[in-house]
């Protein structure tokens, strides 16, 4: 009998951990609150781990055209049963209408559990932190804090102008 509840337990506790792992090893993974979670580019296993775990929407940031995009990424959440949206955030001229198209789909998406990425989570956080102190009552302060987990998690990770002087745009 002991025997047979430890190999019971080993079936539960290794059943949860492929998706926690799979979410947690997303480059960049931030769950900002019960609601949103962004990140860098998942893998079509981390999609499934993801909609497993309750997402309900993707937001994607990355251009098709980039490198580390999924191919057929928005087949693959159709298919899963989630929501996408697609806006392309060209990453050396991120634009006003970018922002505004990415509010609107927030807006359209609140009280559902969503995930936005782009290719290292950067584009989502500045994206986000902005959206979340026009429409969600941040602080400044808490919104850098966001963006600094991603842009500043390593040495060679440094805001340039380009994504500096936008994100005073569209914050202010």
């Amino acid at each position: 009998m002991p025997l047979a509840w430890a190999i019971d337990l080993r079936l539960i506790l290794n059943e949860d951990a492929p998706m926690k792992a799979s979410l947690a090893d997303i480059r960049n993974f931030i769950e900002v609150d019960d609601q949103v979670g962004t990140a860098g580019q998942p893998t079509a296993e981390q999609f499934r781990a993801m909609r497993a775990a309750g997402y309900e929407a993707v937001v994607n940031l990355l251009p098709r055209e980039q490198k580390n995009a999924l191919k057929d990424e928005d087949t693959l959440i159709r298919e899963l049963g989630m929501e996408y949206y697609y806006i392309p955030v060209v990453w050396s001229a991120p634009q006003q209408q970018d922002f505004v198209a990415f509010c609107e789909v927030m807006e359209r998406l609140e009280g559902r559990r969503t995930f936005v990425h782009c290719a290292m989570n950067m584009r989502v956080t500045a994206f986000y932190s902005s959206y979340a102190i026009k429409y969600l009552g941040w602080t400044e302060d808490k919104a850098d804090a966001l963006v600094a987990r991603v842009w500043h998690a390593s040495p060679g990770d440094r805001m340039d102008d380009t994504w500096r002087e936008f994100i005073a745009r569209i914050r202010h």
